[in-house]
């Protein structure tokens, strides 16, 4: 049975990921032997795990991880914000990869002498960070260079795509209320996160420039204020949310006096992928390119 991946859960976790990250070091790389039994605690790191190679490592993930589909079938340890320690134990896990936010997990299982591997997604650098030490941890480091590879190319293609061109204001917004005719409270990309820095390598500018706070709430007035020019509403796949996307577009619509909605420039994406900052966050980069930069032609390579 497939696990759900509620909006409101998403935020939660972006939020917690967000917040600090000023005060997060570098994942540090143990020096012990080569782990055979991984166990995953967000979604981002499993996706991570998987792309690398590594499924037959894998022994348990969170509730959350339905990433790829054969994840369904291992065992779950509960979810993101409160593992199950005793079903991580009886698992037996030689490394447990979770985010460096986790704090308290880390300890506790530091004290129940379990290795522990935290790393950061809160940028596209901490991405590609975390791919990289998870190779280094796992002996998988050609794998993990071959990702990157492919991540770095298709930056490279998008930056030269883009180059010289008009900076749109594009503000992402990734959760808001939808059980009236006007929208309420609305969780937009600030400037310390990953959805900040694919605006800045897809070719446009992030209509929120305020340094604080690190996950921005606007009200509808604000968002007139901010006066966008190109909107993305973010949201997981169909089957992971329980909102009317018709009456989100009509939400949008009321905002009649914001550019975006007078230049019908307001984008809904309906993609699991969209939300979690792991390798396949690079898919949507390419997707906000297109979106931001209707004007090229992306169908001929730029490199």
């Amino acid at each position: 049975m497939r696990r759900f991946w509620p909006l409101f859960l998403f935020l939660i976790i972006f939020v917690v990921a967000v917040i600090g990250i000023n005060s997060q070091s570098s994942p540090e790389i143990s020096s012990s032997k080569t782990p055979q039994r991984i166990i995953s605690l967000s979604p981002s790191i499993t996706e991570t795990v998987f792309a690398l190679g590594l499924s037959d490592k894998v022994v348990g993930v969170t509730d959350y991880c339905d990433y790829p589909p054969e994840v369904n079938l291992l065992p779950k340890v509960g979810g993101f914000i409160n593992p199950n320690l005793e079903t991580i134990i009886s698992l037996q896990p030689d490394l447990v990869i979770m985010l460096a936010n986790q704090q308290r997990v880390v300890e506790q299982l530091k004290q129940l002498n379990v290795q522990t591997l935290p790393v950061l997604n809160s940028s596209l650098e901490d991405i590609k960070q975390t791919i990289k030490v998870i190779g280094q941890q796992t002996q998988h480091q050609q794998q993990a260079d071959e990702l990157l590879n492919k991540i770095n190319q298709k930056i490279a293609f998008i930056a030269k795509k883009t180059k010289g061109l008009a900076r749109p204001r594009v503000m992402i917004t990734m959760g808001h209320s939808i059980d009236s005719q006007h929208m309420k409270q609305i969780f937009i990309a600030g400037q310390h996160d990953f959805y900040n820095d694919l605006i800045n390598l897809a070719g446009g500018e992030n209509a929120y420039q305020a340094q604080q706070p690190n996950v921005p709430s606007l009200s509808v007035e604000g968002i007139m204020q901010l006066n966008p020019q190109v909107i993305i509403d973010i949201y997981p796949e169909a089957e992971d949310h329980n909102s009317d996307l018709v009456q989100v577009m009509h939400q949008w619509n009321n905002l009649k006096y914001v550019d975006a909605i007078q230049n019908k420039r307001i984008h809904l994406i309906e993609e699991n992928y969209a939300t979690i900052p792991g390798p396949r966050i690079f898919l949507l980069l390419e997707q906000l390119a297109r979106l931001i930069h209707p004007e090229v032609d992306w169908e001929t390579s730029a490199l």
